[in-house]
């Protein structure tokens, strides 16, 4: 089998936490975003993975994983946010400088250090972005903040994906998961809030597109 490297890691990883549904195949127009590759170089890594039975190319459609494909990835997810609860929980680190951090790491670890953290950790099931930790296979939940009527109160059950200046800009404004947000007014480029501090925040849709939430009554 192909040795798997970061790049093979992270390719494997990003199509386990892109896709819909582990039978839906993800586009590779998705991966070409992701990633900020050429079509070309996302093309030719996708060959290479399927030549080695790692992925499934499915023709117009885009990827799936292997059985193979799908060990590595859930591997390399789990590592990641098992760190990123270590991180923010044991160290107290902002949730972005976690998840960056957590991105080098999660292709370093042993899996008996991984192991061994998930223990000490007490085995949570989800990252502090609200992600369900492998072999917890569990999808999103809720809808996208943008997408939400005006008027009601809903509280944050996830941010995905995982993008670390959009964590900043979250972080900095106190919005994490629970976090109740009343929404006052969606716009084509924006969602305007109303924070438990009585703040009102324009969210752009870029933002509030990543925040997925559930009306706040379905939580109590």
């Amino acid at each position: 089998m192909l040795k798997a490297t970061a790049t093979i890691e992270d390719y494997l990883g990003a199509v386990y936490r892109l896709r819909e549904a582990p039978e839906v195949p993800l586009p590779l127009s998705q991966l070409q975003e992701h990633f900020s590759f050429s079509r070309v170089s996302v093309h030719e890594m996708v060959q290479k993975l399927a030549q080695h039975a790692l992925i499934s190319y499915h023709p117009y459609r885009g990827v799936t994983l292997t059985d193979a494909g799908e060990s590595i990835a859930a591997a390399l997810v789990r590592r990641h946010r098992l760190w990123e609860r270590f991180l923010t929980d044991m160290l107290h680190l902002p949730w972005d400088e976690a998840h960056e951090i957590a991105e080098e790491l999660e292709h370093a670890a042993p899996e008996v250090v991984t192991e061994g953290l998930a223990g000490l950790l007490g085995d949570p099931g989800s990252c502090p972005h609200g992600g369900p930790i492998p072999p917890s296979a569990s999808r999103i939940t809720g809808a996208q903040l943008c997408s939400l009527a005006p008027g009601k109160l809903y509280a944050v059950i996830r941010v995905f994906p995982e993008q670390p200046e959009v964590l900043h800009q979250l972080g900095a404004l106190n919005i994490g998961l629970h976090t109740q947000l009343q929404v006052l007014l969606q716009t084509e480029d924006e969602t305007v809030v109303s924070l438990p501090d009585q703040r009102v925040v324009n969210l752009p849709v870029s933002v509030s597109a990543t925040i997925w939430a559930l009306p706040a009554e379905e939580l109590l």
